[in-house]
C-alpha cells in the first residue's frame, strides 16, 4: 500500500505538529519549535517523492508510541528515519 502525504500529514495532527508548505529558497526543510508549536517546513517546490521522504524523516524524530498509525505509515516513517541520528522529541 502506498502512502500519501496525507498519511503523513495526519500522523502530525495527531502530534499537533503543524505542516506548512512554502517556498524556502535553498533549504529542503525540516522540523522546529515556533513558540510553543512544533512545525514542519517543507519545501513547495520538491517532488512529491522528496517531500513525502522529508516529512516521513522528521515525524520519525518524535515519539509515536501513543500515535495510532497504519503499519505501512509506521514502516515509511522507520525506513526514512533510519538514517537519522535518534533523537526523539515530544510534542
Amino acid at each position: 500500500m502506498k502512502v500519501t502525504l496525507s498519511d503523513l500529514e495526519q500522523v502530525a495532527r495527531a502530534l499537533s505538529i503543524k505542516v506548512t508548505y512554502d517556498d524556502l529558497k535553498t533549504s529542503k526543510g525540516g522540523s522546529c519549535r515556533v513558540m510553543e508549536t512544533r512545525r514542519v517546513l517543507i519545501n513547495k517546490h520538491l517532488h512529491a517523492n522528496d517531500k513525502l521522504a522529508l516529512l516521513a524523516r522528521e515525524l520519525g524524530r518524535f515519539d509515536l508510541s501513543g500515535v495510532e498509525i497504519a503499519d505501512h505509515v509506521r514502516k515509511k516513517i522507520q525506513r526514512e528515519s533510519d538514517d537519522q541520528a535518534p533523537l526523539k522529541l515530544s510534542a
